[in-house]
């Protein structure tokens, strides 16, 4: 032991000698290896992999979105309204975990650690973090309502705990992710197909109109936001890069993840692949039966046009390793429910489906075709009655649905305001069905209780259009109605 002290003894005194020779020179250096917000964040490639990283926070090998949350949407087998303390607080986690990593460059990037870059390139990746906190937060206030909005400049939660004050008001809550979003869409670059997971302009302002129309609609129903929903909404259609696939049945192919059709979207790699297609299919393809769809929903709500037989898998094979094997209905199946046919064959091939790898799905966030619908929505409420261009563009969802067939009837002028809503509003549901979107429309429709009919709505009060928040949290800024 005195060996060894004297030999630290010693070392340190030669250390000392060579700094003093040196001494003149200056050490004013950041220690290499030792990576800090103000060193990492020092380049857009590094901020963009940290904006990266903070959607790896909502979609991750074997969780978050990977798997759609069953919500109580009135699409989903087996859901219920008999929320208790923990119902989905896995998604509050998800997302305020996001927020953080994303607020880390921002701070930095405040903080001067791409100093040197143009103020155009400093711009971009600003834009990016606010338009992904506006993403994140878009999907918290509609779910949990009055919620803390951290930043940036927010001071550090640990060192200064949040408080019930810490939430704001829903129609503030709008007002920073607008101011957010508006940055986005203010300094984002065009669409650029080499880059399809990076937001453009276009996105930012896709989700504007979006934003647009749910402030419209429950619980705030401030209905001048129809008009602004409805002009963003059109500047995306007129003068965007998107365009709706003729063939709905091209959708949803693997092959397909990158159309013009696809606005945004979980976008995977091989460090973060997607689940086996046969997690979403049904015993007799080898399924792990995940994902079964509502019968009555199926049977009994869904028009009988091609577009169903696609989107939902009501007809499949008996014996998925047996060429030869007859087709069979659901209702003749060992698990006795139709399947989400979005992430099923045709729409993968026969490998993706059975060869228990990566299926390579893309899980889509913003479709062409939801601006279009948010188009049609919008224009008749803003006018109080359907517009032509509100009717043709709902026609133009609906007429490739029925891809030629006119198994479901088309708007027209001479619907009222109401009937014309809820055109739109079913149209939604058939077109966007599992895509993470339909719970949101039944939330600000307030149509909770109606979609759970006939068969699984016990257990339903008004509380229920409010998530629970985890406990944890709650013990410091207070728990939402009927949870505490």
């Amino acid at each position: 032991m005195k060996k060894d002290i004297l030999y630290s003894t010693k070392t340190i005194v030669m250390l000392l000698l060579m700094v003093a020779v040196f001494s003149c020179q200056s050490l004013e250096e950041v220690p290499e290896g030792i990576s800090t917000p103000q060193n990492f964040y020092a380049t857009t490639a590094q901020c963009e992999a940290a904006y990266a990283g903070s959607m790896n926070a909502l979609f991750f090998t074997w969780g978050g979105y990977q798997g759609i949350p069953s919500f109580p949407d009135g699409q989903f087998e087996g859901t219920t309204l008999d929320f208790g303390s923990t119902s989905f607080n896995e998604l509050w986690t998800w997302h305020y975990k996001a927020i953080a990593n994303i607020n880390a460059v921002l701070k930095a990037v405040k903080s001067g650690s791409l100093a040197g870059n143009s103020q155009e390139a400093i711009d971009g990746v600003v834009a990016q973090g606010r338009f992904l906190r506006a993403f994140n937060y878009f999907t918290l206030v509609r779910l949990y309502g009055k919620i803390p909005y951290i930043t940036e400049d927010t001071p550090d939660v640990v060192l200064t705990p949040l408080t019930a004050a810490s939430r704001l008001e829903i129609s503030t809550v709008y007002d920073l992710l607008q101011a957010d979003l508006t940055f986005a869409m203010d300094h984002l670059g065009d669409f650029d197909a080499a880059t399809p997971g990076k937001p453009n302009k276009w996105v930012a302002k896709g989700y504007l109109a979006k934003v647009y129309l749910t402030r419209a609609t429950a619980p705030l129903s401030q209905t001048d936001y129809y008009a602004k929903a409805r002009d963003m909404a059109d500047d995306v259609i007129t003068k965007g890069p998107y365009k709706l696939l003729p063939a709905f049945s091209d959708v949803f192919k693997t092959a397909n993840n990158r159309s013009t059709e696809i606005m945004f979207a979980f976008h995977t790699t091989s460090e973060t692949p997607y689940m086996p297609g046969n997690s979403w299919a049904p015993s007799e393809m080898d399924g792990w039966s995940g994902g079964p769809v509502k019968i009555y929903w199926a049977s009994n709500i869904y028009p009988e046009q091609p577009r169903k037989h696609n989107y939902l898998l009501l007809d499949f094979t008996s014996d998925i390793y047996d060429p030869a094997a007859p087709l069979i209905n659901w209702s003749k199946s060992a698990d006795g429910v139709p399947y989400i046919g979005k992430y099923n064959m045709p729409n993968l091939t026969y490998d993706q489906q059975v060869g228990g790898g990566d299926a390579g799905i893309e899980m889509k966030l913003l479709r062409f075709a939801d601006i279009l619908l948010i188009y049609a929505e919008a224009a008749n409420m803003a006018a109080g009655a359907p517009t032509q261009l509100a009717v043709d563009r709902l026609n133009m969802i609906i007429d490739r649905a029925n891809a030629g067939t006119g198994k479901e009837p088309k708007a027209t002028l001479a619907m009222s305001k109401l009937d014309f809503d809820q055109k739109v509003i079913d149209e939604r549901s058939y077109e966007l069905c599992f895509e993470n979107d339909r719970y949101f429309d039944v939330l600000r429709k307030r149509i909770l209780q109606k979609v759970n009919l006939p068969d699984n709505a016990q257990g339903y009060d008004e509380n229920d259009y409010l998530l629970p928040i985890p406990a944890l949290d709650a013990r410091a800024i207070g728990q939402n109605p009927g949870f505490e």
